[in-house]
């Protein structure tokens, strides 16, 4: 069993893109087969190299193990989707935003409130799956980009997870660079806060530009009257989403906190919905709700969730992890890195390889956690080497891991984007906060802004402990 070379790695990974390349965006297929092709592909290359057919199937099903929580979260969330809708949960939030929010304003707000719902839980899932699939109706009712308004969900929602210490991903970055929790997050500011700036700054000035085709305020007085005609609007229908809030401040599982929010959902369809029948919630939980109001835009708006409604990105997920785990398992992604130590000689450097690293990562392998870990443990010494403090690390593979991995449609956060707020992979240019927020990164390695040195931090523990047996002997 040979070990891949860094260049035949390099060709490995350039050929897998070139494919999922052409084959998504020159022919517009889905993502699902061109990763099937290049696993295939991969796992023939692994062996030529002395690798076994039942190891490289036991690396597969490893890679589909550790995504099964997410699997089952997004089936939930189906669920809950399409109980919401039939229960006015949904209706009732889109009421309410088209009588409050801008037009103008509208994907400045929807940045804010998603960063601000994401912080308080800790989880990105949590406000896309919540507040954002309520934002994303309120945005068909007012003629806004659909894409655009996912890109500003997704831009606020990843702010919001990548600053909360309630953050799975904060706390991995900051655990594998062994780097204190609120330190790390401190240290994060100094990239994350200006990336934030110009993304509201991109969104309010695209909220005075952009063309909202036809719709004017009739046509949004039309919208309200239906939603006020055809569900109950009333806040009784919110206790379902504010309790899963609630429970991920709490830090409780998202799998429990999603039943839990079922179980309150389906009792509140008793009370919202005259005479429902069992059978019909059971129904619209896995088919999803369709909405026969007569009016096509609440129509197109409202016929959404369902189990049913996320096969696409459990399929995607399960077919993007088996690959992420051949690909680990032969070592392409180790080797890559290892063939890069070589050009780890200035602090710019440096962090330019770890953001290529983190970012390669999440584009061939689609794992979130993998992009943060395999990087963390492999450039470790070399931050040690250029004299910059481990806090440096941690930032920068939330820089690049954590930020990036939502605009990688076949990750599982991208499937989990695109199946819950029912879009396609046309979001993907309006996370600027996930473009932005890696150049600054590499900005910031050339000219040293916001690096701190490994012997600043030795001085400052060596004055403190000067002081401390100071005032001691004192």
């Amino acid at each position: 069993m040979k070990k891949p070379s860094f260049l035949a790695s390099i060709v490995v990974v350039l050929s897998v893109i070139a494919l999922l390349g052409v084959s998504i965006l020159y022919y517009g297929v889905a993502p699902q087969i061109p990763i099937v092709i290049a696993a295939i592909l991969v796992t023939c290359y692994g062996l030529t190299l002395g690798f076994k057919w039942k190891d490289l199937e036991a690396a597969m099903a490893k890679g589909i193990f550790y995504g099964i929580p997410s699997i089952l979260i997004l089936c939930l969330i189906g669920i809950l989707i399409g109980v919401w809708v039939l229960n006015g949960t949904v209706p009732t939030i889109t009421y309410y935003g088209l009588h409050t929010l801008s037009p103008d304003f509208f994907l400045m707000s929807t940045v804010l409130i998603c960063a601000i719902v994401s912080v308080v839980c800790g989880s990105s899932w949590s406000a896309i799956g919540t507040i954002g699939v309520s934002l994303m109706g309120v945005a068909y009712g007012l003629g806004i980009s659909p894409a655009m308004t996912a890109g500003a969900i997704v831009c606020g929602a990843i702010f919001g997870d990548k600053i909360s210490p309630l953050s799975d991903t904060t706390n991995l970055a900051s655990a594998t660079a062994k780097v204190n929790i609120y330190e790390h997050i401190k240290h994060m500011l100094w990239t994350t806060i200006p990336s934030f700036i110009i993304t509201l700054v991109a969104f309010t000035a695209i909220g005075f530009f952009i063309d909202r085709g036809n719709t004017d305020s009739k046509q949004i007085e039309t919208l309200i009257n239906v939603l006020n005609d055809e569900f109950m609007i009333t806040p009784i229908t919110l206790l379902s989403p504010l309790l899963i809030i609630i429970l991920a401040i709490k830090r409780m599982s998202p799998i429990p906190s999603l039943v839990m929010g079922l179980v309150v959902a389906i009792a509140t369809t008793f009370y919202t919905v005259p005479n429902v029948e069992i059978g019909t919630i059971l129904n619209t939980a896995h088919n999803g709700y369709v909405a026969e109001t007569g009016v096509e835009a609440i129509d197109s708006l409202l016929s959404l969730g369902g189990l049913s409604s996320m096969l696409f990105g459990v399929s995607l997920i399960l077919i993007s992890l088996a690959f992420g785990g051949i690909i680990q398992h032969i070592g392409i992604a180790h080797s890559i890195i290892e063939g890069m130590q070589q050009m780890l000689k200035s602090r710019g450097n440096v962090i330019t390889s770890t953001v290529i690293s983190c970012f390669g990562i999440n584009l061939t392998v689609g794992e979130q956690y993998l992009s943060i870990i395999l990087p963390g443990q492999l450039f470790e010494s070399a931050y040690k080497r250029v004299k910059l403090h481990p806090k440096n690390l941690s930032r920068t593979l939330e820089d690049a891991g954590t930020i990036i991995h939502p605009m990688i449609p076949w990750g599982v956060t991208g499937a989990f984007i695109m199946s819950t707020l029912n879009i396609g992979m046309e979001y993907v240019p309006y996370v600027f906060i996930s473009i932005i927020t890696p150049i600054v990164a590499i900005i910031y390695g050339y000219t040293g802004i916001g690096l701190t040195p490994l012997e600043e931090e030795k001085e400052i523990a060596e004055d403190t402990i000067e002081v401390t047996r100071n005032v001691m002997e004192g």
